[in-house]
């Protein structure tokens, strides 16, 4: 079998079947862009390889457990968007923000976490929907498939300076928007884009 042209399911398949060419190809295809993506959001880049190492190799470890509904891309960029998520949550004082808010308001913990959760969920859905049709897709290309402004540009049709462009005006908008609504350490785990699946 010819593992670069099977697909990935195919792959993610031969992996649950011990297939370690198989877990080469599909690491070959995934770490540029899965380290790309860290690299936005973690400053050094040795901790942001370590991340994607490290999750790749709890693929090959896990493969026997690991069940994937949607398609394998999808189910990856989300699992380092988690691990990645839950690095920045070592980083950023997003937690004591949560708890000063609980102690504040002299609510239940858990009632006031879920309380957020939602407020923040909705204030991130409204704003986006806000943007114009062609920077919310831009935005969401480059988010949540990680493409490259190259590979949006080809896609929308549009030059990689206007798809730039489109990206550098999302990205403010969505900043200032939020931060009206939303605690200031918490945004940068917002503008991972898959915020409600990863709370």
């Amino acid at each position: 079998m010819d593992h670069k042209k099977a697909t990935d399911g195919d792959l993610w398949q031969y992996c649950q079947n011990d297939d370690m060419q198989a877990y080469n190809e599909l690491f070959s295809r995934y770490y540029p862009r899965m380290f790309r993506l860290a690299c936005r959001y973690v400053p050094d880049t040795m901790r942001a390889e370590e991340l994607c190492m490290d999750q790749l190799f709890h693929l090959w470890v896990k493969r026997h457990e690991i069940r994937i509904i949607s398609n394998f891309s999808s189910y990856l960029f989300r699992s380092i968007r988690n691990r990645i998520i839950s690095d920045m949550r070592r980083h950023i004082p997003v937690m004591a923000d949560l708890e000063e808010l609980a102690e504040e308001q002299q609510l239940d913990r858990p009632s006031d976490y879920r309380l957020l959760s939602a407020e923040v969920e909705y204030s991130y859905r409204a704003v986006l929907n806000e943007l114009s049709p062609q920077r919310r897709q831009v935005f969401t290309l480059s988010r949540e498939e990680d493409l490259t402004y190259p590979e949006i540009a080809r896609r929308m049709n549009l030059s990689v300076n206007t798809v730039e462009n489109y990206m550098v005006a999302a990205l403010s908008s969505l900043r200032k928007r939020l931060k009206e609504n939303v605690p200031s350490a918490i945004i940068p785990l917002l503008l991972l884009s898959d915020f409600p699946s990863l709370l």
